[in-house]
């Protein structure tokens, strides 16, 4: 293979990879706005690159809060920096709401 056609090689792979990138970042949030989701996935967006996802692990609900990240091959990953709820945990969680937003207004 002559350098020039390593290069256009090398072009096109890095095309590719960017293509599939800003597919794999805007594929969670196509059609929804800031807190909405996709019920057919199960994934809400809250953030820039973080979600809410509903999902069963071992026969119970779990509630993923979580910050996702790209890898090198553009696909959208789950991060460290997150929490898994309950179904009980999440209710509580709603519970508490108003407290929360209380103690949010105080500061």
């Amino acid at each position: 293979m002559s350098k020039i056609q390593h290069l256009e090689k090398r072009k096109q792979e890095a095309s590719l990879k960017s293509e599939r990138r800003m597919k794999t970042e805007a594929k969670p949030s196509e059609g929804t706005e800031k807190g909405q989701g996709s019920e057919e996935e199960g994934m809400f967006q809250i953030g820039k690159m973080r979600y809410v996802h509903v999902s069963s692990f071992k026969g119970k609900v779990l509630v993923d809060i979580r910050e996702f990240y790209v890898d090198k091959e553009g696909d959208m990953k789950p991060g460290r920096k997150g929490i898994g709820l309950s179904g009980e945990q999440w209710n509580q969680l709603k519970e508490i709401v108003p407290e929360v937003d209380a103690a949010l207004k105080k500061l």
